[in-house]
């Protein structure tokens, strides 16, 4: 029996190794296995060079973050890395298997700080050696943030020998945002001192024209900026030039709350001086017949010669050109007006309560006493039955601590009487829940 297996045995081997197919396969497997092992334990070292492995820069938890330090300016750093390794290992190599790390423990202040470069393998098996690299530290600036707001100062730049016809004048420069924030690094930042706007002017300019102007921050020493900015939001930064036309304009003054008749009716007043001469927006000359001082409210005028003093530099709507005109004198004639008392009861008081944030009641505990100015036979018709006092709470600043409030007083004739002076009414304020 043993015997007929041990034939058996050496009849399977003498088939196999007589059968070429089989033979070939295992020689291609000896001859690759043989292959694998001269690349790994026979292969040449060779070097390579990994470029552009980025620099990493953690300043989570570091001291300069510790110290209110931040990064301005260039931020992403790159080296190439010379590496020596087995040819096989080095074939597959990349930027992703090299770490290279900035050391931060020695920036402790503002300014261009040298960091130390750190170099190893992402992982601690790889089998390469790091043996140079194309820098060895990379130049980083650190400082504090901080913002200002500053103002624009316009300046028109021109070869032009005038930037106006004659007769004109360039008005006050306008900006469609009077100051500009800026942003940076504090020692920058604190040497900056204005912040200007300019606009090139290469012909002669006819009307108020609006221009895209270049902004431009100036600092103390005249030196130039690297990291500071202006973070101003909401659009572009427009630069209006007016240009304005000398005339010379007879004064005049407007009436508020006038009743129905004063308005066919005026009051008569005078101006002084009569005229004066100012600058008027070119756009505007064909319409501008007069030159408004005031505005006066008919409740600040009683039956006698009114007297008011307006200051010159407290009129905004054109510029005064006569620096001898400090101010302007207006005397309205109501001499030959009525005048009588009428006792308004305060069950004529009325609350316009149109606020959603405040509830206003009268707690008026007298009856009021009103000065009526008018023609006399409209004050003989005039009774407390014709007046009410309104009080209205839409246009009025209120709040809790609010005790009186002005009212207006109506009064229901043919319009040719007004109420002089002023009427406070007393009232409670209760916030809206």
């Amino acid at each position: 029996m043993k015997n007929k297996d041990k034939n058996k045995t050496k009849f399977s081997l003498s088939a196999l190794l007589n059968n070429n197919r089989i033979l070939m396969v295992i020689s291609l497997i000896i001859a690759f296995g043989v292959w694998i092992w001269v690349a790994i334990e026979k292969s040449p070292e060779v070097q390579k060079v990994v470029s552009g492995v980025p620099v990493s820069i953690n300043m989570s938890n570091s001291i300069p973050q510790h110290l209110g330090l931040q990064i301005f300016g260039e931020s992403e750093f790159t080296v190439d890395v010379s590496v020596t390794g087995k040819k096989y290992v080095l074939s597959a190599l990349d930027k992703n298997d090299i770490v290279v790390e900035a050391n931060l423990n020695y920036v402790d202040s503002p300014g261009i700080k040298t960091l130390q470069l750190k170099i190893s393998p992402k992982n601690e098996s790889d089998d390469f050696v790091i043996t140079s690299s194309s820098s060895n530290y990379i130049e980083v600036y650190f400082d504090t943030y901080k913002e200002i707001e500053l103002p624009l100062n316009g300046e028109i730049s021109s070869n032009l020998e005038t930037v106006v016809p004659d007769e004109c004048l360039l008005g006050d420069i306008v900006f469609s945002k009077p100051t500009v924030k800026i942003s940076g690094p504090a020692t920058e930042i604190n040497r900056i001192v204005k912040v200007n706007a300019t606009v090139s002017v290469d012909s002669v300019l006819e009307k108020t024209t609006t221009f895209d102007p270049e902004i431009t921050l100036v600092t103390n020493d005249g030196s130039s900026l690297q990291y500071s900015k202006i973070i101003t939001e909401n659009g572009d930064i427009t630069m209006t030039v007016p240009v304005l036309k000398i005339m010379t304009l007879p004064t005049r003054v407007e009436f508020k709350n006038a009743p129905s008749y004063y308005v066919s009716n005026p009051l008569s007043y005078s101006v002084s001086p009569s005229y004066v001469k100012v600058a008027v927006p070119v756009d505007a000359v064909e319409t501008t017949k007069y030159f408004i001082v005031d505005s006066i409210d008919f409740a600040d005028i009683s039956n006698s010669i009114n007297t008011f003093n307006i200051d010159a530099s407290s009129i905004s709507s054109f510029k005064i050109m006569d620096e001898s005109v400090k101010r302007f004198r207006v005397r309205i004639n109501a001499s030959d007006l009525s005048a009588k008392t009428v006792t308004v009861p305060v069950s004529q008081i009325r609350i316009n309560n149109s606020r959603s944030d405040f509830t206003v009641k009268s707690v008026q505990d007298r009856d009021i006493s009103v000065t009526i100015i008018g023609t006399a036979e409209a004050i003989e018709k005039i009774s407390a039955e014709n007046i009410l006092i309104e009080v209205d709470t839409a246009d009025k600043t209120i709040s809790g601590d609010t005790k009186v409030i002005q009212g207006k007083v109506v009064i229901s004739d043919d319009g040719a009487c007004w109420a002089s002076g002023k009427y406070d009414v007393k009232v409670t304020v209760s916030a809206v829940e």
